[in-house]
């Protein structure tokens, strides 16, 4: 029986694709606008028929993570508002009974603002309804979700030094960070501030107990979270 040898012709496929196709990384930004374009899409229906904006709607949710009173100022700088942009939304919500705010009695600036209950009741509702974008991811496995959401933490951090969005309080940047000090573990990070091992699946973007690191140990800390052990990726 004679063989036909296909190897010519996979290597000239292949190089045909290559010219005609996008590169690696302008695919996935393409792909990825289209995932923004149906979560702005979702959020705008959701949100535009509670009458919210789409500021006021970060500034909720913003507030929905955190603990008592946060500064207007924090406000602004976390979600790359203006002190003006944010105190105007933060008072168009306080009309509508969902935040209460902390007043100065010298000007009448906002100082400080936090959910109400009605706010924690509107986030609540919010929370239920459905998420397009939380269905699509549910068609990965656990193990692809988790390296997406590495992926993302990544990326996130990398547009956040290039000063395109605003610094989160991650795990990535936090003093009690202590990526792989368990390799072969699959819970393989360590947090000191309660003692205990955790996953990548456990990775904060925001967290409310983040002790902020010095630039240097950021760095440290970046270069041992990104030189992932080579037994974590064989396994």
């Amino acid at each position: 029986m004679q063989y036909l040898d296909y190897s010519e012709y996979r290597v000239a496929t292949v190089t045909d694709f290559d010219r005609i196709s996008l590169p690696m990384g302008q695919a996935i930004a393409s792909a990825l606008r289209r995932l923004a374009e149906l979560t702005h899409t979702s959020y705008w229906d959701q949100w535009g028929a509670q009458g919210l904006t789409s500021t006021q709607r970060k500034v909720l949710q913003h507030l929905a993570g955190q603990r008592g009173d946060v500064a207007v100022a924090n406000v602004a700088k976390e979600l790359g508002l203006t002190p003006a942009t944010a105190d105007d939304s933060i008072l168009v919500l306080e009309n509508r009974k969902l935040v209460t705010r902390r007043v100065s009695h010298v000007n009448g600036q906002a100082l400080a603002v936090k959910l109400s209950s009605e706010g924690r009741r509107c986030m609540t509702a919010m929370s239920k309804l459905p998420d397009p974008l939380r269905a699509a991811l549910d068609c990965l496995d656990p193990g692809e979700q988790e390296s997406f959401y590495r992926s993302s933490m990544k990326m996130i951090r990398t547009l956040q030094e290039g000063g395109l969005i605003p610094v989160s309080r991650m795990c990535v940047r936090c003093q009690y960070f202590d990526p792989y000090r368990y390799p072969d573990s699959a819970t393989p990070h360590h947090c000191h501030l309660v003692s205990a091992p955790f996953g990548d699946r456990h990775l904060r973007l925001d967290c409310t107990e983040q002790a902020l690191a010095s630039p240097d140990v950021q760095d440290a800390l970046w270069v041992r979270f990104t030189l992932e052990p080579k037994d974590k990726k064989d396994s």
